[in-house]
């Protein structure tokens, strides 16, 4: 517990010290029923899409710290790549800052190909990230997340390690393998959003 409230109060800081966050993200309540793939730590979604949300995180220590935050919603301890769910349970899934976490091409791409199988044959995949060009031993991005009731949560996501480079470019080839089609993506100078089908 202690350690999830100094990383908070240390991430409010480096965020106030960048001057302005890396990536600005508004978000919006989604509707059906919604998976959140990789939920733990801030847990956006759930805050975002309320307690009906599901979130998976694999994780006990980071979907401790989202309940920790008022995160309410309906937690699985599971991998992203075995989901405990029948086909097509759910209208959506949505990944927030949480693929950048998944090391190699090969799991990204597992991760993916589970989440089409969870979701309904129309159903919808959200995901933000970050971009991730080089190769430092740290990768930190800034993210201020407006949420539907205005509220500002301001955080950092941080990966270390190899392969852990990401981009919107990548993300949509492993979509399209996955069997997902593009809606609609943006790229912006540390992050991406993307929709897929």
């Amino acid at each position: 517990m202690v350690n999830a409230v100094i990383k908070r109060l240390l991430m409010k800081s480096l965020a106030k010290l960048s001057r302005r966050p890396q990536a600005k993200v508004s978000l919006e309540k989604l509707d059906g029923f919604v998976v959140d793939i990789g939920a733990g730590g801030e847990g956006m979604i759930a805050k975002t899409c309320g307690r009906e949300t599901v979130c998976v995180d694999i994780s006990k220590r980071e979907i401790g710290e989202a309940r920790s935050r008022g995160a309410v919603a309906n937690w699985v301890l599971c991998d992203a790549c075995s989901m405990p769910f029948r086909n097509g349970t759910f209208d959506v899934a949505t990944f927030f800052f949480s693929l950048m976490y998944i090391k190699t091409f090969e799991r990204k791409h597992a991760v993916m190909v589970e989440a089409k199988r969870v979701l309904k044959s129309d159903g919808l995949l959200y995901l933000w990230d970050a971009i991730i060009r080089d190769k430092p031993d740290l990768y930190v991005v800034f993210v201020e997340a407006s949420l539907p009731d205005e509220e500002k949560i301001y955080t950092g996501y941080g990966v270390k390690g190899k392969e852990k480079e990401q981009s919107l470019e990548l993300v949509n080839k492993l979509a399209l393998e996955a069997g997902f089609k593009v809606t609609r993506s943006e790229s912006h100078k540390n992050w991406f959003t993307a929709c897929f089908h």
